[in-house]
This record gives C-alpha cells, sequence and structure tokens, in this order.
C-alpha cells in the first residue's frame, strides 16, 4: 500500500487572507497590532495614495532570523497563543492565529519589510512578497518571499517597517475612520513624554498621509473615547485658593471656589513651605449606558476605562505610575464607597444633598489628569521608589483635597439633579393653574402696565392656559389607558401559564368527544361538530399563546446579546401565522448573516411582533396581500425593511403614528369585534424599545409594487 501526503493549493493564500480579515482597514489594522504585540512604543501608519503606497513603522523589538524563518515565515503557528504575553513588556498578545500577515493581500500585491531584531547590533533583514505570484504558485509550499540578511549600518535602532506597494483599494474618509475604531482602544489617552517607567503602557500610533484631512479624521477617532463624557471638573489652585469649573455635557459650567488650606493638618492657615502652592486637574466622569457616538462599542469602553482609567498623577509631566491604578485608593474613593458614605467630610452645609455622596463616582467611570511639579513645590517629595509621592506631608493633604472636594461636588450635583429628575416624574401642580395664576397676578397690576401690552400679554397668557389644558387632558386620558394595559399585561402573562396547563385537558375532552358512539345520527353529527369546534378554538389558542412564548422563559428576557436577524424575523412569522390570516410574509430577503444590535429575545419579539401586526390589519381589504422583510447595509449603516400591500400612509404625516395612542386605521364595529385593529400604542412602543437598542423605527418610501415600508435601521461599530 503507498501513501501520499496532502498538498494546499496556493490560491489558500488569498482565500484565507480575504475570510479571516475581510475588510481593508481592518487587514492594515492587524499590522499595527502586530507592532503592539512586539512591545513597540510607537507606530506609524503612512498613507500615501499618490506613490500608491501605505507603510507601517515601528519601534518593537524587530525579528532575528530565526524568528523570520519559524514564525513570520510559517502560516498559522501558535506561537503568540503559547506566548500569551509579549516578549519584553509583558503585554497580553492581540493576535493568536498567526494567520495576520495574510491580510495584506487585501491591501497591496507587494511587500517590503525591514527589520532590526533589539538585540542583534548591526545585523537586520530586509524581505519582500510579490502576492500574485504566490498566489499563482501551484502549491503553498512553493510560494516564497526572497530575503536578504545584511551586516551593514541598520536604517534604524531597532523595530520593524513594512511598504506595501501597488495598492488594491482607494483609501477615504470613511475607511480612515474605521481604521482609528479598530485601533483606538490600544493607545492609552494619556501620552507621557518618558519612556520609563510607564513603558508597558505606552503605545502611541501616529498617523500621516499627504491627505491632511485624513489625519485630522484619523486623530478625532483615536481621541474620540474622552468627548463622551457625561460631566468634566476643570480646577486650577493658586497659593491654596481652587477655582473649579463643573460641566455636563452639554450645558454651559458652573464655577465653584474653595480654599484646601482649611482641610490641611495647619486648618486655617496657609503655610507656603508646607502648603500646596500650585497644580491643577481635569477630571471626565462617564455613563456608558446604549449606543454611544462615533461608533465607540460600550463594552470597549468600558475595558479601556478599567485599564486606563482612574485618576492619573503627573510631576513635571512625568506621569507617577501609583497612581490610576484601582487597587491605590490615594483619593479614598474606594474607601467612601465601603463604609457607605452619605454625607461629605468637605462640603460646606449649603452645598450637600441628602445621600449625595452615594453618586461619587467609582474608578471606572473616571479619567483624570493632576498636574504638579515637585521641583517647585517644598511640600511635595517624591518616595525613592520614583512612582509615588510622599503621602506624610501637608502638602499631600492639600492635593488630595483639591482633587475630592471637586469630586464630592460632582456628586452632590448629580444627586440633585437625580431628585430633581424623580420629582418631575411624579404628579405636580397642573401646568394650566400655573398660566391662571400668572393670569390672576397680570390682572393684580393691571394699572401699573400699558394698556396695549397688558392686553397683548393677557391673549398670549390666555391661549397657553388653553393649550396647556388640552395637552394635560390628552396626557392624563394617556395615563389613564396605561395603568389598566399593563395590569392587562400581567394578567395574561399569569393567563398563559394557566392556559398552557389547561390545553391538555381540553384536548382529552375534544378526543373523548370524537370517540363517544352512538345510534342516534343526529346526535353524533352534533359530538362530532363540537369536538371539532373544540379542536379548532385549541388550535387557536395556542397560536395565540404563543405571542407570549418570549416573556415565558427568564432566560429571554435577562439574556442581552446580538441575535441573528432572519432567524427572529422568522420566528415572529411563525408565532403571528394565525394573525396572518393566509397573508404571505416573504423573509427571503433578509441576510443569513446580518445580527441585529444586542438586546433581549422579549424587546426583539415586542418590535416585530407589533410591526406585523401592522401590516396586517392594514391588508383587510386589499386584493394583493403580502409582506416581505428585507435587509440593506449602506456603509457602516444597516437596515431591516418591513413592507406591505395595504392602504399606505402619508410620509409627511408619518411620525404622528408613533405618539400614544393614534391610530391610522378606520375599521367598522364588526372588524373589531372580530378581533381587529389595537389600541394605538404599537407604534409608540416600537419606537421606544427601538431607542433603546439603539435603532431608527420609521416610515420611509416603499419600493415598487408595495404602500407602506417600515424602516429599523443602526450603525454598525465596524
Amino acid at each position: 500500500m503507498e501513501t501520499l501526503n496532502f498538498t494546499v493549493d496556493a490560491a489558500l493564500l488569498r482565500e484565507l487572507g480575504e475570510r479571516l480579515v475581510g475588510k481593508p482597514y481592518i487587514a492594515l489594522a492587524e499590522l499595527v497590532k502586530n507592532s503592539y504585540d512586539a512591545d513597540a512604543s510607537d507606530v506609524t501608519i503612512e498613507l500615501v495614495p499618490e506613490e500608491d503606497r501605505i507603510g507601517v513603522h515601528d519601534n518593537g523589538h524587530g525579528m532575528n532570523f530565526g524568528e523570520f524563518r519559524d514564525f513570520w515565515m510559517r502560516i498559522g503557528t501558535p506561537h503568540k497563543a503559547e506566548k500569551r504575553m509579549s516578549k519584553y513588556l509583558k503585554r497580553p498578545m492581540t493576535g493568536s492565529k498567526g494567520v495576520g500577515r495574510l491580510a495584506v493581500q487585501l491591501l497591496a500585491d507587494q511587500l517590503t519589510m525591514r527589520t532590526v531584531a533589539r538585540e542583534n547590533g548591526h545585523q537586520w533583514l530586509e524581505a519582500s512578497v510579490d502576492w500574485t505570484e504566490a498566489v499563482e504558485a501551484s502549491e503553498l509550499t512553493r510560494a516564497s518571499a526572497t530575503y536578504k540578511r545584511k551586516s551593514s549600518r541598520p536604517p534604524f535602532k531597532r523595530g520593524t517597517s513594512i511598504i506595501l506597494r501597488r495598492l488594491k483599494h482607494t483609501w477615504d474618509a470613511e475607511a480612515i475612520e474605521e481604521l482609528a475604531r479598530e485601533l483606538w482602544y490600544l493607545q492609552p489617552p494619556f501620552r507621557s513624554p518618558s519612556a520609563r517607567p510607564d513603558e508597558k503602557s505606552r503605545f502611541s500610533i501616529h498617523f500621516v498621509s499627504t491627505q491632511p484631512e485624513f489625519e485630522a479624521i484619523f486623530e478625532q477617532q483615536m481621541r474620540a473615547i474622552l468627548g463622551i463624557w457625561n460631566a468634566r471638573l476643570v480646577g486650577k489652585n493658586e497659593k491654596g485658593n481652587v477655582t473649579v469649573s463643573l460641566e455636563f455635557a452639554g450645558e454651559a459650567p458652573e464655577v465653584h471656589e474653595y480654599a484646601i488650606s482649611e482641610f490641611s493638618h495647619n486648618a486655617g492657615r496657609f503655610r507656603r513651605e508646607e502648603n500646596l502652592n500650585d497644580g491643577d486637574f481635569e477630571v471626565r466622569i462617564f455613563h456608558l449606558q446604549y449606543r454611544q457616538p462615533r461608533g465607540i462599542k460600550v463594552g470597549e469602553a468600558r475595558q479601556y476605562l478599567r485599564n486606563y482609567g482612574g485618576v492619573h498623577v503627573y510631576d513635571g509631566g512625568f506621569r507617577l505610575p501609583y497612581y490610576g491604578d484601582p487597587t491605590n485608593d490615594w483619593l479614598r474613593i474606594l474607601t467612601d464607597h465601603a463604609h457607605r458614605l452619605s454625607k461629605s467630610k468637605l462640603l460646606p452645609d449649603e452645598l450637600r444633598v441628602p445621600e449625595g455622596m452615594t453618586f461619587l463616582p467609582p474608578l471606572e467611570r473616571v479619567f483624570a489628569v493632576v498636574n504638579v511639579d515637585t521641583s517647585r513645590e517644598p511640600g511635595l517629595a517624591i518616595m525613592i521608589t520614583r512612582d509615588r509621592l510622599a503621602e506624610s506631608r501637608v502638602a499631600f493633604d492639600d492635593l488630595r483635597t483639591m482633587v475630592r472636594y471637586a469630586m464630592d461636588l460632582y456628586a452632590q450635583e448629580e444627586a440633585r439633579r437625580k431628585f430633581e429628575r424623580d420629582r418631575l416624574a411624579k404628579p405636580i401642580e397642573a401646568t394650566s393653574e400655573r398660566f391662571e395664576r400668572v393670569e390672576q397676578i397680570l390682572a393684580h397690576y393691571e394699572g401699573e402696565i400699558p394698556q396695549h401690552v397688558y392686553a397683548d400679554l393677557r391673549r398670549q397668557v390666555q391661549q397657553a392656559t388653553i393649550t396647556a389644558a388640552t395637552h394635560e387632558q390628552r396626557a392624563l386620558a394617556a395615563m389613564g389607558l396605561l395603568g389598566p394595559l399593563a395590569t392587562a399585561g400581567i394578567s395574561a402573562l399569569a393567563y398563559q401559564h394557566e392556559l398552557s396547563r389547561q390545553f391538555g385537558s381540553v384536548e382529552s375532552i375534544t378526543g373523548r368527544l370524537s370517540a363517544v358512539t352512538t345510534a342516534d345520527p343526529e346526535l353524533r353529527r352534533s359530538l362530532s361538530a363540537l369536538a371539532q369546534d373544540l379542536s379548532a378554538w385549541l388550535q387557536r389558542a395556542r397560536a395565540t399563546n404563543a405571542l407570549f412564548s418570549y416573556m415565558a422563559d427568564a432566560e429571554n428576557i435577562e439574556t442581552r446579546r446580538r441575535f441573528r436577524a432572519r432567524q427572529v424575523v422568522d420566528d415572529v412569522k411563525q408565532q403571528t401565522e394565525f394573525l396572518s390570516r393566509g397573508i404571505v410574509v416573504d423573509t427571503a430577503s433578509v441576510d443569513d448573516q446580518l445580527l441585529l444590535p444586542e438586546a433581549s429575545l422579549v424587546e426583539w419579539g415586542a418590535i416585530f411582533q407589533n410591526v406585523f401586526t401592522n401590516a396586517f390589519n392594514a391588508m383587510l381589504d386589499s386584493e394583493r396581500r403580502q409582506v416581505r422583510v428585507s435587509s440593506h447595509a449602506r456603509g457602516t449603516t444597516r437596515e431591516i425593511l418591513v413592507q406591505d400591500t395595504g392602504q399606505g400612509i402619508d410620509l409627511e404625516d408619518a411620525d404622528r403614528l408613533f405618539e400614544p395612542f393614534v391610530r391610522e386605521l378606520e375599521l367598522s364595529p364588526e372588524r373589531r369585534e372580530l378581533g381587529y385593529g389595537g389600541t394605538g400604542l404599537g407604534l409608540t412602543i416600537v419606537r421606544l424599545l427601538a431607542g433603546n437598542i439603539g435603532c431608527t423605527a420609521k416610515f420611509v418610501k416603499p419600493r415598487e409594487g408595495f404602500s407602506t415600508a417600515f424602516s429599523l435601521s443602526w450603525r454598525e461599530a465596524q
């Protein structure tokens, strides 16, 4: 018996590269991640479209010939997965499959690499690959790279430089933004000028191009994480007197002043040789929920702040690595959380809010930078380890107070805002009553106001009173219905559980009726008709019960993940089949691979059940009755489109349909008795749920052959 070894076609090179990477900007990001794994502190991406060239240059540890031969030239080597940590700085490795280098096939036909190993002195290596020749080779093992070992003066001290030529894609602003979106989390938010002692976390990504607008787009996206803060504190200390600005996103800042010397060991006396004379800080506080702007994923943002968040201290521009580590509670925030502190020890009574300190943000929601200069501060001293300040000094107490006072101030304001929101959510004095009081006050001062001014003011107040009263009546009517509807929903769930248990009994009764034997033909027909009626009712009751199937399972309520759109749509199609009354629902145009945004099955079930039901109701009197569900992709935007052949809607007035209790479809009493129509809350619920998930729900212009089109769209981060 003879044997043959397997051979691998060289075309697998292209197949692997394309399937494992997929997008040009991901392929380029893979090269930058290789630089990170090579312990680089700096990497430069150079894009020169006019010369058909991209370069990636880093100052990592480079490769010697053995590493080039055994790892770079061996496809699929698992050495990164086995090592887990980088060679020198012990960073967690970003790659593990050993196929990242194949990604460059998506970018260019030609690759040239120069690499200088950290420990190799003046020896370095130059290699090149022509991917078109490699792919045309008959077998993968015959694909080759040319290389040359050199002993001349290396082109740079250490690291790797990769030049890609004969580019395959045109790079535009969107691709540059997507590239930065793939890389931003690798670069710390601070950029310490010192190579030590923070070498492990130092990683700066520079983007240069002959297109200046590309550089601006890249930098803006790389720094986007610092722009999604909820609140910001900016403070400056001048001889013990601190001025701090507290700003909530989208609002004007409020300025506060305080004297930190009041809280030092020498309370009430400021001594320049002991106290903190200078210093400044900026604190950014994040609320990372729902979808974030600029395509930033919430999970990545939270992990980023866990890695790089906290309150960092710089001494003369050099970061002291002790500070910013969440385990080093130098501001005593963790301690106060553990003790459930409710009242600030620093703020005066007039600034305190009951239970205000419960809103003190944890360090994983904070990024802050504090600047001091020990060379100009007699009261501050650096420990012998050079990583922290001596905490026994009065000036250090001042430093802590300078920052903590501001953070306590934020906590009080956050608490006040929360209590105000809760208050507004409760029943309050009617708006129309307030307008009526204004009218009374206006009448009181009638004699002191010019007659024409008084008449105009009185007319406007009366009109406002009428408008407010109308809105109040509508709101109260809506609230009056929402309560019973919520109660009905809870009761329906309880009924659903009980009904499921009764189905078996009804089915048994139906079987017994069908099995009854009698000589009376009239009785036999009656029993048979009764059994058929019960069987039909049972079938419909089970179909109705299926609408609640998502909510019957606690996992469907609690588990949030990205479900496949086709699977969810098909499930809802099956659940609502008994409501369709023969209407064809075509879901073949939904991409099998499309993932919906992260949410629970209950949320998606509620959205699509309402949309489908509306479509069914709209086609009651249509000659051609069809629903088509399709998916579409445009750039980073994804869309699910539900179209029907019903009566159609006026797009100019379509937004009104999303308001509570607004219904466009007019139904006869007979149809209502048969169970058609609804309360007018379906689309309101759809838009509310869609917004919480990060989607946009609206009606759009339908395609040819359809009269109504409902669009659910969202933007993918990558």
